[in-house]
C-alpha cells in the first residue's frame, strides 16, 4: 500500500505509517544493496582469481623486491588472506566504515583520489544533464503540441538521428573539428599546464576546456530524452480525461502543463532518479576521449591496470546513489502523483 495511502487514518497515524512505508523501503533497498556488493565482488576478485588465474599482486609488485617485502605489500592490501570470507567481510566492513581501500598503483586511498576528481565530473555530467533535461523537454513538449506537423517530423527526426551516434564518435568528430583543424578549443585537458593564477582567468580557461565533452553529452543525450517525452506525452492525449478537457473547453497549453505532465511525472522522475547517479560515476567514454581529469577517466584507467579497489569504491557509491534516489522517488510520487494515493 503506497505511503500516502495510511495520511487517511489520521494525521498522527498518518505519520506512523509513512515512517512505516518508509523502513520498509529501506530495508528493501539494503537487501539489494547487499546482493549488488555480493555480484562486484564475485565480478572483480573472484572470478579473476579462482577462474582467470589473474592475482592482482602480479599487477604492481616488482619481480625484484624480496620476498619479505611482497609479503609485506600483500599483507597491507589484505591479499594475504582467503577470498572467502576473510576479503569479502574486510570488504563490507570497510565500505560501511567509509574505507574504499588504497589504489594498488598509487597506495593513496581511493576516497582521497575519488574527491580529487569528483568536482570535475560533477561539473561536466551535472551541467550536461540539465541541458539534456531543459532541451530534451522543451523540445518534447513543443513537437507533442505541433505533432504531425513539419516540426513533429523534424524533432523525431533529428532525435532518431542523434540517438543513432554513439558518443565517441560524436567527441572523436568535435575534437577533430573545432579542436585539431579550426584550434578554437583546447584538444586534451581540463585546465591548462600551467593552470591560470587569477580566479577570472582560471574559470575561463575551465569553462574553455569544458566546451567540447560538454556539447558531446548535451548532443547525445537531449535527442533520446526529447522522443521519450514525446512518447509519454503523446500516449496520454487520447485518454478519456483529456478528451473532457477538450469538451470543457479548456486551452491545450492548460491540458498540456496541468494535466498531462502531472500524469506523466512519475516515468520522467524514474528516469532522472536513474540518471542522478551517473553524475557522481562519470563519463567513461567521453571524459577519456578529452582527457578529462574526472572519475570516468579514472575508472577507465584503473580497469586497465586491474586496479580493483578503485573500481569496487566507484560501484559502490553509484549503487548506493541508485537506490537513494530510487527511495526519494518513491517518496515524491506519493507527494505530486495523486494516483499513488489510492490503495
Amino acid at each position: 500500500m503506497p505511503y500516502s495511502a495510511y495520511l487517511k487514518k489520521g494525521e498522527g497515524d498518518g505519520m506512523a505509517g509513512l515512517w512505516r512505508y518508509l523502513a520498509r523501503r529501506a530495508v528493501d533497498r539494503f537487501l539489494v544493496l547487499f546482493f549488488a556488493l555480493i555480484l562486484s565482488f564475485v565480478l572483480l576478485r573472484v572470478i579473476p582469481y579462482y577462474v582467470l588465474g589473474i592475482d592482482p599482486s602480479f599487477f604492481f609488485l616488482n619481480p625484484h623486491m624480496s620476498e619479505e617485502q611482497q609479503k609485506l605489500i600483500r599483507s597491507r592490501f589484505g591479499l594475504d588472506e582467503p577470498i572467502f570470507p576473510n576479503q569479502f567481510i574486510r570488504y563490507v566492513l570497510s565500505l560501511f566504515k567509509g574505507d574504499l581501500g588504497y589504489s594498488l598503483y598509487t597506495g593513496r586511498p581511493v576516497a582521497a583520489e575519488l574527491m580529487e576528481r569528483l568536482p570535475n565530473t560533477v561539473l561536466l555530467l551535472g551541467t550536461a544533464t540539465v541541458l539534456q533535461v531543459l532541451i530534451g523537454l522543451t523540445v518534447g513538449i513543443v513537437a507533442t503540441m505541433k505533432r504531425g506537423s513539419k516540426v513533429d517530423a523534424t524533432v523525431v527526426g533529428l532525435g532518431l538521428f542523434l540517438n543513432a551516434f554513439p558518443a565517441f564518435f560524436v567527441g572523436l568528430l568535435l575534437l577533430l573539428c573545432f579542436g585539431y583543424y579550426l584550434g578554437l578549443f583546447p584538444i586534451a585537458g581540463t585546465v591548462s599546464r600551467p593552470p591560470p593564477r587569477d580566479p577570472v582567468a582560471y574559470v575561463l580557461d575551465l569553462l574553455h576546456h569544458l566546451a567540447l565533452p560538454l556539447t558531446t553529452l548535451t548532443v547525445v543525450g537531449f535527442g533520446g530524452f526529447a522522443l521519450l517525452i514525446r512518447s509519454l506525452l503523446v500516449s496520454q492525449l487520447g485518454q478519456d480525461y483529456i478528451i473532457t478537457a477538450r469538451a470543457k473547453g479548456v486551452p491545450e497549453r492548460i491540458i498540456m502543463f496541468k494535466h498531462v505532465l502531472r500524469n506523466v511525472l512519475g516515468p520522467i522522475l524514474t528516469i532522472l532518479a536513474l540518471t542522478l547517479p551517473g553524475i557522481v560515476s562519470g563519463a567513461v567514454i567521453t571524459e577519456t576521449i578529452f582527457s578529462w581529469y574526472g572519475v570516468g577517466r579514472w575508472l577507465f584507467d584503473a580497469s586497465m591496470q586491474f586496479d580493483f579497489p578503485i573500481v569496487q569504491g566507484v560501484l559502490f557509491i553509484y549503487i548506493v546513489l541508485t537506490l537513494i534516489s530510487l527511495l526519494i522517488v518513491d517518496v515524491v510520487l506519493g507527494i505530486v502523483d495523486p494516483r499513488v494515493r489510492l490503495e
